[in-house]
């Protein structure tokens, strides 16, 4: 059996098995699943490329995927050229996807990028769960000594497993984040990187404190930013809330709620005051329904808002 001929029979099989995750897996399907996918680095890959291809076609609509039209030819393209295009754009992101000769090579390297509104879920060779938020980018490197992620922005939750040899790090502009096995969600910012612990352990060293080092376990988040490292209890339960569309804020500054709200809606909002943008705000609001929270926002701030087109001001009321 040709090279070729494998990989094209393993495309099939991860294709197959999207198919049936869409409809959803039984107990006993959800067991075989995983064993196909653990058997080998060559089925993580594959089935990785296979999920991100599918994501990037929900992108598209109907007429999108099933007509491209060549300005030069005019030659029509059925929705295998859409699939073939995101595989290019694939395999340009994956920078060292391949077939591994056996399971003994560690080395993984990948690029990810959400758009606006749109998670993603993955599963990578090492069997570790990685689902990011709306718009973000982040990069792994792993190797046989440690597995690496470059969060650059956004939000990102990882359900890592536990390898003692190879520490799991997530590194930020402001924090450098090291675990062994745990659940956590990272939410970096230009000006803050926030790190929520569902279970488990994580060190997080400050990279413009140093002396800060510390230790986050079960229910406990560290927010980083220009005036130190602020450690704060929390309801390990919501460390996942924005993966069901839930945006949970604890005494939040109200230009942060808005920016996680413009994770989702193309909004541009305007504060006229800075003791508006200021102003804190608690609660839990359902990330899609932007309207509902404009709606209600005058009423537990003393605000008044005008939305021109999604050009939204805030003002004191």
């Amino acid at each position: 059996m040709t090279r070729h001929q494998t990989a094209e029979q393993l495309q099939l099989q991860a294709n197959q098995w999207l198919e049936l995750q869409r409809t959803g897996l039984n107990e006993q399907q959800q067991q075989a699943f995983l064993r196909w996918l653990n058997k080998s680095p060559e089925h993580h890959a594959v089935y990785q490329q296979s999920q991100q291809v599918d994501q990037l076609l929900a992108q598209f609509d109907d007429e999108q995927t099933t007509v491209f039209t060549s300005t030069t030819k005019h030659v029509r393209f059925g929705k295998a050229w859409a699939i073939a295009a995101c595989v290019a754009i694939l395999m340009i992101s994956l920078t060292s996807y391949q077939f591994w000769p056996s399971t003994s090579n560690p080395n993984f390297n990948a690029q990810y990028q959400s758009a606006r509104a749109q998670q993603l879920n993955f599963v990578l060779p090492d069997g570790s769960k990685l689902s990011l938020d709306a718009q973000t980018q982040l990069v792994l490197e792993f190797d046989a000594k440690q597995r690496v992620s470059h969060l650059t922005q956004g939000r990102a939750l990882f359900d890592v497993t536990k390898n003692p040899q190879r520490p799991f790090i997530v590194n930020t502009n402001r924090a450098n984040i090291t675990v062994l096995g745990t659940r956590f969600s990272v939410d970096s910012k230009s000006n803050s990187t926030r790190i929520s612990v569902e279970h488990g352990r994580v060190k997080v060293q400050s990279t413009r404190h140093a002396q800060h080092l510390i230790e986050l376990v079960q229910g406990q988040q560290a927010v980083l930013n220009d005036q130190g490292v602020d450690v704060q209890s929390m309801n390990p339960q919501l460390v996942d809330a924005w993966r069901n569309g839930r945006l949970v804020f604890n005494n939040v500054p109200l230009s942060e709620v808005c920016a996680e709200f413009n994770r989702y809606h193309d909004a541009n909002f305007e504060f006229t005051d800075l003791s508006v943008s200021n102003m804190m705000l608690s609660g839990t609001f359902t990330a899609s329904e932007l309207d509902n929270f404009l709606d209600l926002l005058p009423h537990v701030l003393p605000i008044k808002i005008k939305n021109n087109s999604n050009h939204i001001v805030i003002s004191k009321s």
